[in-house]
């Protein structure tokens, strides 16, 4: 069993629709949609309704109205403006489970609750097994989720006896992304030429280099800007990257995913073209 992640320095750089093609092309496999914060791979490959399982992620302040004596403790300690007075309570929405006001009660009259964070879940769809999650509003992700969900990929990749797991990461260099990569066999980073592209890349790069993971650059829409496109390139060279190709703008891409299909599928162009050739040259690689 192979996992790849396809990952990006920021959002939007199209490491999901690529991600879409790869599952595509490895089927039958174990797909994972590791950006919770902001989940939709599942859009483009329509898996079967899940029974959703629960996710407790961190805790949550809450104030026993019967044992606070309105002393004004709590609201002098919070740092997150989340306590309420007349009378004292507890904004879960701006509480972020420092417990501090627990600490600093001297009634004793904060309860400190495991909060429900977000939803997981693991189904069939075209090209195999998916396994996703969502945040709940206003929950933050530590990597906890992340790593549960690519915990649940794995397990079904076992169970099917699957050649490849493809992870759609998430974007930056956070919490998130250290939960997605570790263990992986191949890092796919989909940048764009721009300058901030590059840059982003560049973070993206250091990261992976330091953690030991093989990285792959894939330039999308290349023909946007070649100069920086050239420059993207001799930067992940710089790092021992691998090419796996340049991605040309494609309307057709955008037909595709408007469809609810990923490139290719039903649309084939020079994009999808390239992306597959890209899936060639990774898994032939690895």
């Amino acid at each position: 069993m192979k996992q790849v992640l396809v990952i990006s320095g920021k959002g939007g750089t199209g490491k999901t629709t690529l991600a879409g093609v790869f599952a595509r092309l490895a089927a039958p496999c174990v797909m994972a949609d590791c950006d919770v914060d902001a989940a939709d791979l599942h859009i483009i490959l329509s898996p079967e309704k899940a029974e959703e399982k629960e996710f407790f992620g961190g805790s949550k302040a809450r104030i026993d109205p019967a044992a606070c004596i309105s002393c004004g403790a709590c609201a002098r300690v919070c740092r997150y403006g989340a306590v309420r007075a007349n009378p004292y309570s507890i904004d879960h929405t701006a509480c972020e489970g420092c417990g501090v006001c627990v600490w600093n009660c001297p009634a004793k009259a904060i309860v400190f609750e495991k909060a429900l964070s977000g939803r997981w879940g693991v189904s069939s769809c075209r090209f195999g097994t998916f396994a996703g999650a969502r945040l709940e509003p206003a929950e933050e992700n530590s990597g906890k989720l992340v790593a549960l969900i690519r915990g649940e990929a794995k397990k079904a990749a076992e169970a099917a006896g699957a050649k490849w797991v493809i992870l759609d990461g998430p974007p930056g260099i956070g919490c998130p992304v250290l939960a997605s990569i570790g263990g992986v066999d191949a890092a796919v980073a989909v940048a764009e030429p721009t300058l901030s592209g590059i840059h982003d890349f560049g973070r993206l790069a250091e990261l992976l280099t330091k953690q030991g993971i093989k990285g792959w650059l894939l330039v999308n829409k290349w023909d946007l800007n070649p100069e920086k496109t050239e420059e993207l390139e001799k930067l992940a060279a710089g790092f021992g990257f691998g090419l796996l190709g340049r991605v040309p703008f494609d309307d057709k891409i955008t037909e595709a995913l408007l469809t609810l299909r990923t490139a290719g599928e039903d649309f084939p162009g020079p994009a999808a073209d390239a992306m597959a050739g890209a899936w060639k040259k990774l898994a032939e690689s690895l």
